[in-house]
């Protein structure tokens, strides 16, 4: 090997701090993310005359991807699911009643506001928060009849919440499915309670 040709002692020690620079950069991207936190906290139940109704809260925090495609202007969808069951000691619980509410949340460059749709009631607010309040609470959602229920039998109460990701565009479904940012969903805890019905209050016949 020439003088010409001969490796800079120098110029080693540069290029191999910088490769394991480079290295020490790479590591956060092989760690595999994790999903973001959904607290779903124990629901609660009202009894009325016609059926079950379950009141349900989750909390959480939007992913800052999240955050942008919805600034971008698509639309999120979360779901929450709840189950009224029985238990049975030789075999799987039976199911009793179920109900769902799924809410769309959107933002509106033109006007600067978010908002939130669920069934044909829809809400406007001026910030985020304010919007994600009213997706984290799901409020007299019926999930069993009354004609299904036994009374001083007791149930379990219990369901699911997720973003719905079949609700976004099917381009888009694709690209996000395996991205951690968008799993984000929770199970609550299960509730029991006694199926009891007040007295009528009517007159006889």
């Amino acid at each position: 090997m020439s003088p010409s040709q001969a490796p800079d002692p120098m110029r080693r020690r540069v290029l191999a701090c910088a490769g394991a620079g480079a290295a020490a950069a790479l590591v956060p991207a092989l760690v595999p993310a994790r999903a973001a936190t959904v607290d779903a906290q124990p629901p609660s139940v009202e009894l009325d005359a016609d059926g079950v109704y379950a009141n349900a809260t989750v909390v959480f925090a939007l992913p800052v991807t999240l955050e942008d495609a919805l600034h971008r202007g698509i639309p999120l969808y979360f779901l929450t699911r709840m189950s009224v069951s029985q238990s049975r000691w030789w075999w799987f619980n039976a199911s009793v009643g179920e109900g769902q509410q799924l809410t769309r949340l959107g933002y509106e460059p033109l006007l600067g506001k978010y908002r939130v749709s669920t069934g044909g009631l829809r809400t406007s607010y001026h910030t985020l928060d304010d919007a994600l309040n009213q997706v984290q609470h799901v409020a007299h959602l019926k999930v069993a009849d009354a004609r299904n229920l036994k009374q001083g039998q007791t149930y379990q109460l219990g369901g699911h919440f997720e973003l719905d990701l079949s609700q976004l565009p099917r381009p888009f479904q694709l690209n996000v499915g395996s991205q951690s940012d968008w799993q984000l969903q929770a199970d609550f805890p299960q509730v029991s309670f006694t199926w009891t019905t007040a007295p009528s209050t009517a007159p006889p016949a």
